[in-house]
């Protein structure tokens, strides 16, 4: 967390707790990682930090709820004071052996978000290339995958490939959609209703494409909580800081004010 933004939240943070508790409508958090080991590298929370953030989210009070059940009760207007859903991006075998056993101790529910053409678990992301290889980077295998969802992981979209879907055609964006969709859902058995937008980017065209694929929940990389007025296909979601210490004025809104940054940022490729 760079000072400047701990230095705003600090003091946003009083004002925004209030402002959370005085809602006449609870809203939805959902927070999410990318890795969990002790590579030390950017995407990789370690896993005592990792420990903390679980003990802050009780501490806080967290109702940790299944993302669809989530959803569903944020549609229907029935959810509990602090309801939160857990989630994982793009599909690191970290998450299934490390994360998701913590998770279950604790009897805490996640949804991991995984890149179907990566599931053979031999490929290496475009950002892990770069950098010296090490076991946090480690895809996890269709095999794994299976395992932990019949262990009641749930599974969404990351899309095939994790590309920057508003830059694509909309043909693209329906493969890129469409496939991961049917493949996971081959793989595994069950429906796949949700998707996490790589990198955060979508914009109306993209939230469009990902109803018409079949996906009922969309999930991008928005600070902030989610009223009940928000489209349930551009939900959002607050990656978890590393310092457990900046988790509690996350959850209780301090980063909203760092939403139009959001706005500007989804709108342009990240590289």
């Amino acid at each position: 967390m760079r000072p400047g933004v701990r230095a705003l939240a600090t003091v946003l943070h009083p004002v925004a707790a209030a402002t959370h508790r005085l809602r006449r409508t609870p809203p939805l958090s959902l927070v999410g990682w990318h890795r969990v080991d002790d590579s030390g590298d950017g995407l990789a929370t370690p896993v005592a930090a990792f420990r903390r953030h679980l003990d802050e989210l009780a501490a806080w009070g967290a109702v940790v709820l299944p993302l669809d059940d989530a959803v569903d009760r944020l549609r229907s207007g029935r959810l509990p004071e602090r309801a939160v859903a857990l989630t994982f991006d793009d599909g690191y075998a970290s998450v299934v052996e490390t994360a998701w056993p913590l998770l279950r101790e604790r009897g805490l529910p996640a949804t991991l978000f995984a890149v179907s053409g990566y599931l053979p678990g031999e490929r290496r992301f475009a950002w892990d290339l770069g950098r010296p290889e090490h076991e946090g980077h480690r895809r996890v295998t269709a095999a794994a995958l299976v395992a932990a969802a019949e262990d009641g992981l749930d599974v969404g979209s990351h899309t095939v490939s994790h590309p920057w879907l508003p830059r694509l055609s909309p043909r693209e964006q329906r493969r890129e959609l469409v496939d991961s969709k049917e493949a996971l859902e081959q793989l595994l058995g069950r429906r796949v209703t949700s998707v996490a937008y790589p990198t955060g980017g979508w914009d109306p065209d993209v939230r469009r494409a990902a109803g018409e694929a079949g996906y009922t929940i969309g999930v991008t990389v928005d600070r902030g909580a989610n009223p009940p007025a928000t489209p349930l296909l551009s939900l959002r979601r607050s990656f978890v800081p590393h310092d457990p210490r900046d988790l509690r004025p996350m959850l209780d809104g301090a980063y909203t004010a760092l939403r139009p940054l959001d706005s500007w940022r989804r709108r342009r490729p990240p590289w």
